[in-house]
């Protein structure tokens, strides 16, 4: 099959279209053939080398953790799918390949009113939005709730689940994405470039931090409420700050959820929950849509159409 990998650490240059072998699933999983594979910051960070200590991979490596597909061949013990079936979620391996295989714990139905291709651009982003509010924040209607970079992947819905939480939702983002934002449901939007939220924020019950920094961090817990939570998808939480302060400070790293998978597809489906797609690529331009990634102000995700 071909893949996109890395035999070693480094920057795009690093990256190379490969013949690879198709991998076979293992107990408790399935083989897809690949029909979208999301871009999400993660891929780079592990390609360069930022996560090895903690997450380390064999090379060369397959780039991708998130993929939407058809199920073509079953591990021993799977019974909850069948071939046929059009899936999204994590894989264990990379994804930015004509096949991957995945955990059945990890996958769910695609929603119904996507496109197969498009569906690869959810699980990521929207599982960690997800775990972030409801599972480590432990979000609750009425509360106020600041979302950094809330025109991300992440943050566009983060902005959708806490507004249908029953949250008011203050978000940062340029100028040129604040109408997209208050479609999406945003009550706030703050242009970061020429606003310092930390001076007109305050009171908050959580803030989702999407952003990262040392400084936006102090700025972040300046904004909350005593008993407040911070909860950061990117710079290491800065626990001992928040507890001096009479509030807290969490990380939250994704964990891939079937349930979540299947809540946050029943959303899309009821049409209360709408992906933000910057841009679907074809699969001789998925460096361009690593690099791009990398360079950061993506709306949305982009996702690599592998099918073509």
């Amino acid at each position: 099959m071909k893949a996109l990998r890395f035999h070693d650490y480094g920057g795009p240059e690093v990256l190379t279209f490969d013949d690879a072998p198709i991998p076979e699933p293992g107990p408790g999983q399935v083989q897809v053939k690949v029909s979208g594979a999301g871009v999400n910051p993660i891929d780079w960070k592990l390609r360069e080398g930022y996560l090895k200590a903690h997450f380390p991979i064999e090379l060369p490596a397959i780039v991708g953790r998130e993929f939407s597909g058809t199920v073509s061949k079953l591990g021993e013990g799977v019974t909850n799918y069948s071939l046929g079936d059009l899936v999204y979620g994590i894989a264990p391996i990379g994804t930015t390949a004509e096949y991957t295989v995945a955990d059945v714990n990890a996958i769910a139905l695609k929603p119904f009113s996507m496109d197969l291709p498009d569906a690869a651009s959810v699980p990521v982003a929207a599982m960690t939005a997800w775990q972030a509010l409801f599972d480590v924040a432990d979000l609750k209607p009425g509360q106020r709730v600041l979302i950094q970079g809330a025109s991300g992947g992440v943050g566009t819905y983060a902005i959708q689940f806490a507004k249908w939480k029953g949250a008011y939702v203050i978000g940062t983002a340029s100028q040129k994405n604040h109408h997209l934002l208050m479609e999406m449901g945003a009550d706030e939007v703050i242009d970061y470039r020429t606003t310092d939220y930390s001076q007109v924020v305050t009171d908050v019950d959580v803030v989702l931090e999407a952003v990262g920094g040392d400084e936006n961090m102090t700025k972040s817990l300046s904004v909350l409420k005593p008993g407040g939570i911070l909860v950061s998808i990117t710079t290491p939480e800065p626990t001992e700050q928040a507890e001096a302060e009479g509030k807290r400070a969490a990380y939250c790293f994704m964990q891939a959820n079937p349930e979540d998978l299947r809540h946050i597809a029943d959303l899309i489906q009821d049409l209360i929950i709408r992906p933000i797609i910057d841009a679907v690529v074809p699969f001789n331009r998925a460096i361009d849509a690593q690099k791009e990634s990398q360079a950061g102000h993506v709306v949305g995700k982009l996702v690599v159409d592998v099918s073509r």
